[in-house]
């Protein structure tokens, strides 16, 4: 089933422009103004958001289910002071307080805790991450450092996606979405009880989406199959204990249009080629409340991930071990923690890369302090701590902090920040040596002769074993307010990383001299056979800094149980100090401005409409600037089926969000106008 975006422009307009969210809570408006929002992530143990001393967003489940979105990339948007970018109809670039890339290695990506990074290229598969939006109850996102908690490679940001207790989902849910791009996503959950003091849910999914209208390169060859399942398990054999197990496996086969070297004319050639990856997850976790002011928590995961693409087969296995100990006494917090991570990388050599030292495994272990209490009761809060952790690629790390939150009355919360953040280098910074895009000859000196000019020589950047783990140290400054019905929040800050990564030549690489030496001789045919056995190097170096600042404000209002909005602002400037002969691995000079609005109106029992507005402004991604406008209409058609109608980026048309082409891999589409119908409905 398949509708025209203008179709759904004249639905949307007929309905005073706003668009789909599903029913407001059934909430009085005193109830909801009166909720303290409570997140875990920024504080490692359920805190009121607004006096967290950290630039924290909740979103909730109800405007993701409102959104119309269909991926859990594609929520984040309705998070202000993001980055994301879409590549495709897959593939996405998310970050916060930086530029965005195609993987996203220093925004840390969890869900229910458990970290979805891979070590061997620094990043996030977006396109596989396949959690039911249906069952998050929220996502938690801290824009800025993380690290004291979460560990290294949490430099600018933390996303933690926080699922349902399926002691909230004991019934059955299907979902249908069908679309002008997207043929069909189904969906199917059921959940019961397991005895007195348990419940469960399993779930499952198939996707089928056709490929973009324009590709820019080449044909747009996105369409993607995808299959889930799942299951979660809740048990409570007592008051004071808590046990939560989760599953989940995950195919994906898509098509993507790639840049990537060609063997005979060692230059970056475009592909339309396919991706494959299983993903597959398993988590445990206790929660065992051994007093009234103490509690422990113990868990663990395992994950492992397969892929396949052009010139690259993907394994990988992570084992991960957490402890926490949460205390207090009086108005004093005590939390420690200890942490394990065990990465099992196997490499495959091949043409395109090698490795120096055959590593195949991360190791990580560490452990983190952090204290809080009251300078002046219920007024002023102090915390600081640190965390230290072992890796095996560049030793001992340390991540300390100190907050600091000022609350002169129930309506102000100032809070400041200072911290450092680590990231430490991916497996193919530290020991992959990759061959990239060739040196034309050209570039250095003309003969005249268009079969050495034109001449690419074989090009190699190669890891670095000698790299220092990046290190940022971060200034936040933040205040809030609210009452009765609206709120503000403001931050801003200035991180300052040394030993960033950047590229430089090989001092030892061979030149181009003894070449320009034989065709000063006229030995030309010696030349061209000297081209074809020459390699020019380049290296991962920790030798540049990074200076980013900006800041992000945010109004709310919420006048009624049945009207909210937000508005959004947040501004950044991106500036790197180079060494010499050296560029930047990840973006450039940039500055960076975005508007952000959202609304929620529910004018009648069973209709409720839902817009989000977003006017991107980059030097970043040499892309035009754009303005995004997504329409959700949604209709309750009994007490528990509904029906909704979203329509995408509607007033951008089709457009470009990313093209750093300089990044392996990435080959962009136009993202086009499209249309979502939906069908939910829960027995």
């Amino acid at each position: 089933m398949k509708y025209s975006a203008g179709v759904l422009w004249s639905l949307c307009m007929a309905n005073y422009s706003f668009a789909a969210a599903e029913p407001l809570p059934n909430l009085d408006l005193e109830s909801l103004m009166a909720t303290d929002v409570q997140a875990t992530s920024a504080m490692k143990r359920a805190q009121s958001a607004f006096t967290t001393a950290a630039s924290l967003y909740v979103l909730s489940k109800e405007d993701i289910r409102a959104s119309g979105a269909v991926s859990v990339a594609e929520t984040l948007k309705l998070v202000p002071g993001l980055e994301v970018r879409q590549l495709d109809s897959n593939q996405w670039a998310i970050t916060a307080r930086g530029v965005a890339g195609r993987y996203t290695s220093k925004l840390l990506v969890m869900v229910d805790g458990q970290s979805v990074y891979n070590p061997s290229f620094a990043g996030v598969y977006w396109e596989t991450l396949d959690v039911p939006l249906y069952d998050i109850e929220r996502i938690e996102v801290i824009r800025g450092q993380g690290g004291l908690l979460w560990g290294s490679n949490a430099t600018n940001g933390v996303i933690n996606i926080i699922t349902k207790n399926s002691l909230d989902t004991r019934e059955t849910l299907v979902q249908v979405s069908s679309g002008d791009q997207l043929n069909y996503d189904v969906g199917l959950r059921h959940g019961g009880n397991i005895g007195s003091n348990g419940s469960y849910r399993i779930y499952g999914s198939v996707r089928d989406s056709d490929a973009a209208k324009t590709g820019k390169s080449l044909p747009a060859n996105d369409e993607a199959k995808q299959q889930s399942i799942g299951a979660r398990f809740d048990f409570a054999p007592n008051d004071d204990l808590s046990i939560l197990t989760q599953l989940s496996y995950t195919h994906t086969d898509m098509g993507q249009n790639l840049k990537a070297l060609s063997l005979a004319t060692n230059q970056n050639t475009l592909y339309a080629e396919r991706f494959e990856r299983d993903d597959g997850r398993i988590m445990a976790r206790a929660e065992h409340r051994l007093s009234g002011s103490s509690n422990q928590m113990l868990q663990a995961s395992w994950a492992v991930q397969n892929g396949k693409q052009l010139y690259l087969e993907e394994r990988f296995q992570t084992l991960d071990i957490d402890y926490q100990m949460n205390s207090l006494w009086g108005s004093t917090q005590l939390d420690w923690g200890l942490n394990y991570r065990n990465s099992y990388l196997p490499f495959e050599e091949n043409y395109i890369i090698s490795s120096d030292e055959d590593i195949d495994r991360l190791e990580q272990y560490g452990a983190f302090l952090q204290l809080q209490f009251a300078l002046i009761p219920e007024q002023l809060n102090l915390s600081f701590g640190n965390k230290s952790e072992h890796n095996s690629f560049t030793g001992w790390e340390h991540q300390p902090v100190a907050r600091i939150t000022w609350q002169p009355n129930n309506e102000h919360v100032l809070w400041s920040a200072i911290s450092q953040g680590v990231r430490i280098p991916s497996l193919a910074e530290f020991d992959y040596d990759s061959a990239i895009n060739g040196t034309r000859v050209g570039e250095y000196f003309q003969t005249g002769i268009d079969a050495i000019d034109s001449y690419h020589v074989r090009t190699v950047l190669n890891g670095n074993q000698q790299v220092e783990p990046e290190k940022s140290l971060s200034y936040e400054l933040g205040y809030r307010f609210s009452k009765q019905d609206w709120s503000f929040d403001l931050a801003l800050f200035h991180t300052q990383s040394k030993d960033v990564f950047a590229v430089q030549p090989n001092p030892d690489s061979a030149n181009l001299d003894q070449i320009a030496a034989l065709l000063a001789q006229g030995k030309i045919i010696e030349a061209q056979q000297a081209l074809q056995s020459t390699v020019l190097e380049f290296d991962v170096a920790s030798n540049a800094d990074l200076n980013v600042k900006g800041g992000e404000a945010l109004v709310a209002w919420r006048p009624s149980a049945n009207f909210r909005a937000e508005l959004g602002y947040s501004q950044m400037a991106y500036r790197y100090r180079l060494q010499e002969n050296t560029q930047p691995a990840i973006g450039y000079d940039s500055d960076s401005k975005q508007i952000f609005a959202k609304t929620g109106w529910q004018p009648f029992k069973k209709h409720s409409f839902f817009a989000l507005f977003r006017s991107i402004n980059s030097d970043a991604y040499s892309v035009d600037d754009y303005n995004a406008l997504d329409l959700s209409w949604a209709w309750q058609l009994m007490p528990h089926s509904s029906l909704s109608l979203t329509g995408k980026n509607l007033l951008a048309g089709s457009h470009l969000e990313y093209n750093n082409t300089s990044e392996t891999f990435t080959v962009p589409n136009y993202i086009e106008q499209s249309v979502v119908l939906r069908f939910m409905a829960e027995f």
